[in-house]
């Protein structure tokens, strides 16, 4: 028995020299038990990628694209992901096709991606494959639009990527600017980032005026502002 065993590998191998009529074969039984819980270890490594290929190719026809995925990067199969990711990017999905994109190691596919993602202000995934590409001038770029279209929680990522104090200033003064108090907490975590004290004082400042006392606390807090920690919490007790 143990001969046999020893034997399987030589014979499939022999057999794949025909052509791909084995490994195809093979591809049903592999799927009925999950690609995960099939040792392909005795095959060598062109033989594992053909089965591997072949059966991610049927995933891709059942619709289960992120297992075909799965199976070619295990193959290192960069043109299927791009094909993929094409695909994905031409339905505006554009977060899946940065990950094919990426795995595929294609930095062409990426920058084309980012850039329609900030034509379509998709500031998000805009970032995510700009901060992949360690592009600092798109993101710059990225952080400014973010600014225009006040997505200043975006753009606060985008300037603590790139370390820029002056910028995350910039975005905390507009949150102020545009006198929508769901902007303040923005401008809170673009000055606390900044390390700007005298702005989150201000910005403290702001709040009492509105009576929000919980939130002047906290940014008095963050600001280090003893004295006005102080006086709200021993006279409204905050």
């Amino acid at each position: 028995m143990e001969h046999i065993k020893k034997a399987v590998p030589g014979l499939v191998e022999k057999f794949n020299a025909r052509g791909n009529e084995t490994y195809e074969k093979m591809v049903p039984i592999i799927l009925k038990k999950g690609v995960d819980n099939v040792n392909l270890s005795m095959f060598s490594d062109e033989m594992r990628g053909n089965v591997l290929n072949a059966v991610a190719e049927e995933l891709l026809k059942k619709g289960k694209i992120p297992e075909a995925i799965k199976a070619f990067v295990q193959t290192g199969n960069k043109q299927k992901l791009v094909e993929i990711g094409d695909d994905f990017a031409s339905k505006g999905m554009f977060s899946d096709a940065i990950d094919c994109f990426h795995m595929a190691e294609n930095n062409d596919r990426l920058r084309k991606t980012g850039e329609a993602c900030l034509r379509d202000g998709q500031m998000v995934d805009a970032i995510r494959a700009y901060k992949l590409l360690n592009d600092k001038d798109m993101l710059l770029k990225v952080g400014e639009e973010c600014i225009k279209r006040e997505k200043f929680d975006s753009a606060i990522e985008v300037f603590q990527l790139l370390g820029n104090r002056f910028k995350l200033i910039e975005v905390g003064d507009r949150c102020i600017k545009s006198e929508r108090t769901e902007a303040l907490p923005f401008a809170e975590k673009a000055y606390a980032s900044a390390a700007e004290n005298d702005k989150l004082n201000k910005l403290g400042d702001l709040y009492l005026k509105k009576e929000y006392l919980k939130d002047a606390y906290r940014v008095y807090g963050t600001a280090g502002n003893e004295m006005m920690i102080s006086f709200l919490r021993e006279n409204f007790g905050v």
